[in-house]
């Protein structure tokens, strides 16, 4: 058991220098900034059959990528109209302006405001009901291929093994 995670922790360590130097060989390492109203926005219709009620326009502007390409950030607004969601990433929002009314497949109902943040899983559906012009920003964290996935998770709890 102490070889594995003897190898484990070497795996991690490495993993982490191959990141770091990735970087270092690429390009500097800088953050990404956007003021949602000069943002470059694009058309995102939702698809009508999502659609219950009104006629949103929708659009979205990316704002970053991860190196990996495994999650995105995004500002996306919509105008008012209910739709039913599902979602094809996990997705972690922030309300910016607007408001909205999101209920859950079990009937939760949450009504989020400027400032308020939520995570929708991946496969997760739910009811949006848009009052006003709404903006969020969005982090979509995408599926890692299942052995990759796998590998992640072994190393999460070898890491949570040696610590504890």
């Amino acid at each position: 058991m102490k070889r594995i995670l003897a190898a484990a922790l070497l795996l991690a360590a490495a993993s982490a220098y191959a990141e770091i130097r990735l970087h270092e060989g690429r390009r500097p390492i800088a953050g990404t900034a956007m003021r949602p109203g000069v943002a470059a926005f694009s058309p995102a219709p939702i698809p009508s059959d999502w659609v219950v009620s009104g006629n949103p326009v929708t659009e979205v502007a990316e704002v970053s990528e991860t190196h990996d390409g495994s999650a995105n950030v995004y500002l996306w607004r919509t105008t008012a109209s209910t739709f039913r969601w599902t979602h094809h990433s996990d997705e972690i929002i922030t309300i910016l302006d607007g408001d909205v009314f999101i209920t859950e497949a079990d009937g939760k109902r949450h009504h989020l405001t400027p400032g308020d943040v939520a995570h929708f899983p991946v496969g997760s559906v739910q009811l949006w009901e848009v009052p006003k012009t709404l903006l969020k920003s969005a982090i979509l964290k995408h599926r890692e291929p299942p052995l990759v996935e796998a590998s992640l998770r072994w190393m999460r709890r070898a890491r949570a093994l040696v610590a504890g």
